[in-house]
């Protein structure tokens, strides 16, 4: 990748890191999850900041499985040293945003 390049990750139900090359900065502009079980966090190896817990239905859906969790408007930064996780082994979820240095 480079600087501008966008990327999209959608993160299945393990516990998964989001976390660019040394020297490489990427911007999370997006983020969704679907259940309410399993956090989004910003996380240095040892210790991690909750961007997400709790799950939001959206009006207009009617299944219990479809769960909105989205907030495009966010700016975090993200790090070979502190980077984007999905905890635990139950819900499913997404990141998206942009290359911001190399």
């Amino acid at each position: 990748m480079a600087i501008g390049d966008s990327f999209a990750v959608l993160l299945g139900t393990a516990t998964t890191n989001r976390q660019p090359s040394a020297g490489v900065e990427e911007q999370l502009t997006a983020y969704a999850k679907g259940g309410a079980t399993d956090a989004l966090t910003h996380y240095n190896g040892s210790v991690e900041i909750k961007i997400s817990q709790t799950a939001h239905t959206g009006d207009g859906y009617a299944t219990n499985g479809v769960v909105i969790l989205t907030n495009n408007d966010t700016r975090i930064m993200s790090t070979n040293s502190v980077y984007l996780r999905k905890n635990g082994t139950t819900d499913r979820g997404y990141f998206g945003g942009v290359q911001t240095g190399a």
